[in-house]
């Protein structure tokens, strides 16, 4: 998806793209925000406008302080790296040096900040050895001094110890020197000079016979001589011999450092490109903040919902001015892809159409938007158009020319995936001859089923989007007692031109305007009267088909939610049933319970009461049993089917093999059982359960047994 570089020029897309680059910092991130392009897939362009956002939470979080570390150009430093033999020089180091600080910076705050911001950290979290890649650098490199280190190699510190020697003798000896001409008045006002890393002294001429030394040069006018002392001499020449010795071996250090540093090229190349794109990211925060930019939420289609949209470059003029700027409600969908934009000149219509466009392509490259937060945008494959006096001389086309072959080029590559902005639609030739081209224009893109924004004053037009089911007229406010545009975008009903009222205001005698008045055919008045109500009807239609379309959709969500309470109360009430007859259960036997009690009291014989209890114990064993399907229960506990009778077992045959003995289940006992002792062949039911070990009451009495003695 390229930009189309005329609709760029028409839609100022360049000024604010020249803005951005004004936030950057590194030349690179300049030239790269100059030649922004769109992103061709939606979620890459999802995840920047999500970045850009968490960058903007930093700025407004003022316990944080984001990094803003220049992106130094090192493409210098990388092209000696990618040369066998070449030597990288101290400036070039140094370079490199700050671009590692600075990325090593970022990814601090990266890693420190990872919970609160996930996407810088993921932004970042393929940057590798920027802590070994700056330990070979600040190995050699004083990173405050911007110096080679005096311990870089043991001769580099030898001749730096005798440079600094050399240096503390001839300031010494200079010194006393000048004490001794001073006294003597032999110096000149300004007592010394520096010439060639030497320090000289400003002798009076007529004195320099008296002062043993070099001379090095003389005055304009000759009154004073410059004069090197004698006893410094051979110190002077000495320093000299030293700083090219000094030179010698920082090129042997840097020498070394470019071999280590050119294994290391990628990353370096890695640690560039991070530091650019933030750069690059920090501007688009800066210019979202300039005119109150947010992010739209992005869907995979073609659709713009925006609230109060306004054109970002007026709306940084008029802040700086104090100036109050409309915003502009926008809808393009499926259902409405034609925005068809009536109204008076000067009243607001194109920069309407140009924000539109503007916006759209600010978009798509991965900047914030001057809307109302809650918006929704697509994704276009084209943005394309037609706006203001295009004459070209060079090519001798008149506007109108130039109109047509821009036309042309629309209807031949224009989709549904395209966005048109048609400034002044049909205008140009004779009204009626222009308006019918227009309307064909107009059916045929219409029939593409792309996507447009287009303004016009021509009638023809606004009846035939009053019919379209998928195109909408709208018309620019006008005050008409003032005799002023309100620069407000109404939806739903094309608009006057308000020609003689535009007049008015510009100050056209009212004369003049009455005679136009009476040129006017009734014709074109009715003509205007059937498109307003036409169109008017057909906004009422879809008015309701929506509020039609909301009812319906609370209708069922109500629909839904009682046939989910419903189910939830039908429920409960089955399980509050199963309680109630549980509990009638425990009632009812209770009541046996407590009469066979009385019954025992009153007789006073275990036996009586031992069988009424045995045989409520089974009719109640029965009722459960009753319940369960015997065969699904031993398919369940994979035991045989009871009812059926054993086969005997047959006797074994030379090679046959022995089936399996059946698996004796063991009863898990519990308190309350009712179980049987099987050496005394009496019944009990069991009080305790310890391990093995069992207590059980038979009668009045309780007996202590192993598990395995009862059943």
């Amino acid at each position: 998806m390229e930009i189309d570089i005329q609709s760029k020029k028409d839609l100022e897309f360049d000024v604010v793209c020249d803005v951005l680059a004004g936030y950057c910092k590194s030349e690179k991130a300049k030239k790269l925000v100059k030649n922004l392009k769109y992103f061709e897939d939606i979620q890459a362009l999802d995840n920047e406008l999500k970045l850009i956002e968490e960058i903007q939470l930093v700025y407004h979080d003022n316990q944080l302080d984001f990094p803003h570390s220049n992106a130094e150009d090192i493409d210098d430093a990388l092209k000696m790296l990618r040369i066998e033999n070449g030597v990288l020089i101290l400036d070039e180091l140094i370079k490199v040096l700050n671009l590692c600080q600075g990325t090593k910076l970022l990814l601090r705050f990266s890693k420190q900040n990872q919970i609160q911001f996930p996407l810088v950290f993921k932004a970042c979290m393929h940057i590798t050895r920027i802590d070994d890649v700056l330990h070979i650098i600040t190995k050699v490199l004083d990173p405050k001094k911007l110096q080679i280190k005096d311990s870089a190699t043991q001769r580099l510190q030898a001749i730096r110890e005798q440079q600094k020697s050399n240096f503390q003798a001839i300031n010494k000896n200079f010194e006393r020197l000048l004490r001794n001409y001073r006294g003597e008045e032999l110096l000149g006002e300004s007592e010394e000079t520096h010439l060639d890393n030497r320090r000289l002294l400003t002798v009076l001429s007529q004195y320099k016979k008296r002062v043993p030394g070099k001379v090095h040069g003389i005055s304009a006018k000759g009154n004073f001589t410059y004069v090197e002392p004698k006893e410094n001499m051979p110190l002077n020449e000495s320093q000299d011999q030293l700083r090219i010795e000094e030179r010698h071996e920082i090129y042997l250090i840097l020498e070394n450092i470019t071999n280590q540093l050119r294994s290391e090229k990628s990353n370096l190349e890695a640690f560039q490109r991070l530091l650019v794109r933030f750069d690059v990211f920090n501007a688009k925060v800066m210019l979202a903040e300039s005119y109150q930019g947010v992010k739209p939420k992005i869907v995979n289609e073609q659709k713009i919902i925006w609230k109060a949209a306004k054109h970002p470059l007026l709306l940084r003029q008029n802040n700086s001015l104090n100036y109050p700027t409309e915003g502009q409600d926008i809808e393009l969908d499926e259902e409405q892809r034609f925005l068809v934009i009536s109204g008076p000149n000067a009243g607001g219509k194109s920069i309407t159409l140009k924000t539109v466009g503007l916006l759209q392509m600010m978009l798509q490259c991965g900047l914030f938007i001057p809307i109302e937060p809650g918006g929704t945008c697509g994704q276009f494959k084209m943005i394309l158009s037609d706006i203001g006096d295009n004459q070209s001389i060079e090519n001798q086309l008149s506007t109108y020319s130039y109109r047509l072959n821009r036309m042309a080029f629309f209807l031949k590559v224009a989709d549904k995936e395209t966005l048109l902005l048609l400034d002044e639609f049909g205008s140009g030739s004779d009204p009626e001859l222009g308006g019918a081209l227009a309307e064909v224009f107009y059916e045929e893109l219409y029939a593409k089923q792309t996507y447009a924004v287009i303004t016009t004053h021509y009638t023809n037009i606004k009846i035939l989007t009053a019919t379209l089911a998928h195109a909408v007229n709208a018309c620019m406010l006008f005050d008409t007692k003032k005799l002023s545009p309100l620069y407000q975008l109404s939806v739903g009903q094309p608009g006057s031109s308000f020609t003689f009222e535009v007049a008015e205001f510009n100050h056209i005698e009212k004369e003049l305007i009455e005679k136009a008045k009476l040129k006017v055919s009734d014709n074109k008045i009715k003509i205007d009267g059937l498109t307003v109500a036409l169109q008017k009807e057909k906004s009422k239609f879809k008015k309701i088909n929506t509020e039609q379309f909301a009812a319906n959709a609370k209708a069922k969500k109500q629909i839904d939610l009682f046939e989910k309470k419903l189910s939830q109360l039908t429920e409960k009430s089955q399980k509050q049933t199963q309680f109630f007859e549980q509990q009638n259960k425990f009632v009812n036997t209770g009541k046996k319970v407590y009469e066979m009690i009385q019954k025992y009291k009153k007789h006073k014989t275990n036996k009586a009461l031992y069988e009424d209890l045995k045989k409520m114990v089974a009719i109640e064993k029965s009722k459960v049993l009753a319940k369960v399907n015997p065969v699904e229960l031993n398919a369940k506990l994979k035991l045989p089917d009871l009812g059926k009778p054993i086969a005997k077992s047959k006797e074994k045959t030379p090679g046959s093999v022995d089936k399996p003995e059946p698996v004796k289940v063991v009863k898990k006992w519990k308190v309350g059982d009712q179980v049987k002792l099987k050496q005394q062949n009496k019944t009990g039911v069991i009080q305790e359960i310890n391990g093995k070990k069992i207590k059980v009451m038979i009668g009045n009495f309780i007996f202590s047994t192993q598990l395995s003695e009862i059943e």
